[in-house]
């Protein structure tokens, strides 16, 4: 009997375990899951700048608990991108136990300059949160919100000189600037000459009242000048060779000036007529609103600007904030299609571009 006894347990034993670890098995990964709502205050906004605003809230996220059916230490992921980029890519913010978040001015349009905002235009950026437990859990993602932003460039004041000249009518007051944008008395700016005597000087300060640099000496080169600057109150004025839109650059430590005469073009494996990195896509100068623009049709690639079809002038984008960097980072097309490409030099030092 005994015997009998210890054989039917060794059948049952086999059977109770087997039960035993299907039912753990079933309790390793829990599938249900209400995702939270998120809420957005405002989704239209235009991001201020000014001292008195940036630092002041400028949008708020609210979200609601989601539910596990169980009670669970949630993370909160809110997830902030670019409108078509389906969140491959997003700014986070993490937070346990807490249910809303706000950004500043500042912040937000930091969000939005990264995730590739054109600043000046309104863009659509989208937000959700995602709900997280543990790798055992299935992670839940909450409603997407769209929300509509009009971002600012931020603009830094390097130390500058003026270029007064015949195409502006000589006023220092109203004249454009080259900048120093590592303070080390090398400047550098772009600036249109449409045409008149084509002639023009350097003031250190936006009056004819302090100091002035005009010709000691230039060499002509096809589209360029270079030569030496004087500070005698007589000195002659500087020139450029024909109208056109020149980079400008002034040396007053070693009182040197050059200009350059650009035209500007995209090239890369983005624009389809550029035939990966072989052929500039010419850009067009709009003489009213001083900026480069190119509609053309691109791929999924890259691409970056560069001057007069030869790579000694160009810019790429190494932060991706949409501030162009010389010999920067290759800018990518995430989406293929018709993009208008614009190209803005007008501010020395904070030198930009869109992507539309």
């Amino acid at each position: 009997m005994k015997n009998w006894i210890n054989k039917l347990l060794l059948v049952l034993l086999p059977a109770a375990v087997l039960v035993s670890c299907k039912k753990d098995e079933s309790k390793a990964y829990v599938h249900v899951g209400a995702a939270g709502t998120l809420t957005v205050t405002p989704t239209t906004i235009v991001l201020d700048s000014s001292a008195a605003n940036r630092n002041n809230t400028a949008i708020t996220f609210s979200w609601t608990e989601a539910d596990f059916g169980y009670q669970a230490g949630v993370t909160y992921t809110l997830q902030i991108s670019k409108s078509g980029t389906n969140f491959s890519n997003p700014k986070e913010y993490s937070f346990n136990g807490k249910f809303t978040t706000s950004l500043s001015h500042a912040d937000f349009n930091q969000v939005a300059l990264l995730q590739g905002l054109p600043p000046g235009n309104a863009g659509t950026l989208q937000a959700r949160v995602r709900s997280v437990v543990s790798s055992r859990v299935d992670t839940t993602y909450s409603n997407v919100v769209n929300i509509t932003v009009t971002p600012y460039l931020v603009i830094i004041n390097y130390p500058s000189l003026w270029v007064p000249g015949d195409y502006q009518g000589w006023n220092p007051a109203t004249a454009p600037r080259i900048s120093s944008r590592f303070s080390n008395q090398q400047y550098e700016g772009y600036i249109n000459i449409p045409g008149g005597t084509l002639q023009f000087k350097f003031t250190s300060n936006p009056d004819w009242g302090h100091t002035n640099y005009g010709y000691a000496s230039g060499t002509v080169s096809g589209n360029s000048v270079t030569g030496t600057l004087s500070t005698s109150g007589s000195a002659g004025n500087l020139f450029v060779p024909s109208p056109g839109f020149y980079r400008m650059r002034a040396n007053t430590a070693a009182l040197t000036w050059d200009v350059l005469k650009t035209t500007w073009a995209v090239i890369g494996s983005a624009p389809t007529a550029s035939n990966n990195w072989s052929n500039d896509v010419p850009m067009t100068f709009n003489a009213a609103t001083g900026l480069w623009t190119v509609t053309t049709n691109c791929v999924v690639g890259e691409f970056k600007f560069r001057a007069n079809s030869d790579w000694g002038v160009n810019f790429g984008d190494d932060a991706g904030d949409r501030i162009l960097d010389y010999g920067g980072a290759n800018i990518p097309i995430s989406v293929a299609g018709l993009r208008t490409i614009t190209l803005d030099l007008r501010v020395p030092g904070n030198y930009t571009y869109s992507i539309q």
